[in-house]
């Protein structure tokens, strides 16, 4: 009898332990422009499981192009902030966060792998708004978030936002003078007002962990070698170098994922020293 009272309770226990299966309410969006509520289960090998009005449904993965755990949906000014072509998460404080879903799993809150630039990250599903796959059929068309951005010009060297330095290809000496020229726009964010040039922000605004904190986010910046001190540049400035070595162009931004555009740079040599 006492046997079988054990073995009642660990069924029990079993039982209790499958019904507890973590899941969480959210609406897919699938890319036909379907829109779905239901539970979200799991993200395995075989796509999304859901389960919709109690039965267990499995979504592949490229059909889905939002999740929203909100229980609201994306207006036409919420995909013009999305970069064409990248996924995106968005947090419920209105961060985002540039990555790939990888991962849905463990206990309610679900735990959300997201594979970034930087490494992975891992959310609550509490934390998150939505969770941007691709672009629906019914979505708002756009031609790319640095659309309005004015376009960089002259034969210099391309400057991108995406990437913390460029080489130029010159070795300069200490104290030679060299004039910059800058053209183009940049977008430091999924903010499409958040426009900088070359001699930074637009909106005045800083950049707390960028290279040179108290020179306006975005602005064209310099470098000589891999190690040596940044420097502001801007444009139509001419500027002593600070050392010898290879000369390095940045953009003064803490954050480089989300950026757009692109700067073009004209360096002329006014002496040699």
């Amino acid at each position: 009898m006492f046997k079988r009272t054990i073995l009642a309770l660990a069924i029990a226990a079993l039982t209790f332990t499958g019904v507890a299966q973590a899941q969480e309410n959210a609406t897919l969006t699938l890319r036909s422009g379907e829109k779905i509520s239901a539970q979200l289960v799991d993200l395995g090998g075989v796509g999304f499981t859901v389960k919709v009005n109690g039965a267990e449904r499995q979504i592949p993965t490229n059909d889905v192009a939002v999740i929203d755990f909100t229980g609201g949906s994306m207006t036409d000014a919420d995909w013009a902030k999305v970069p064409e072509g990248q996924q995106l998460v968005w947090l419920k404080n209105g961060d985002t966060v540039n990555g790939q879903l990888y991962d849905i799993g463990g206990t309610s809150p679900l735990k959300i792998t997201i594979k970034t630039p930087s490494g992975e990250r891992e959310f609550s599903s509490n934390e998150i708004g939505r969770i941007i796959l691709a672009r629906p059929a019914n979505a708002v068309a756009t031609t790319g978030n640095n659309a309005a951005l004015a376009s960089a010009t002259g034969s210099g060297i391309s400057v991108s936002p995406k990437q913390a330095w460029t080489a130029t290809g010159l070795t300069v000496r200490k104290g030679e003078i060299l004039t910059f020229n800058g053209s183009g726009e940049i977008q430091l964010s999924t903010d499409p007002s958040d426009i900088a040039t070359p001699f930074g922000s637009k909106k005045g605004r800083k950049a707390a962990n960028a290279p040179m904190p108290n020179v306006l986010a975005g602005a064209l910046i310099g470098r000589i070698g891999s190690n040596g001190q940044p420097f502001a540049i801007g444009s139509g400035v001419s500027v002593p170098m600070p050392a010898a070595g290879q000369l390095f162009l940045g953009i003064n931004d803490d954050g480089l994922d989300d950026n757009q555009g692109e700067f073009r740079v004209d360096i002329t040599r006014t002496n040699r020293r």
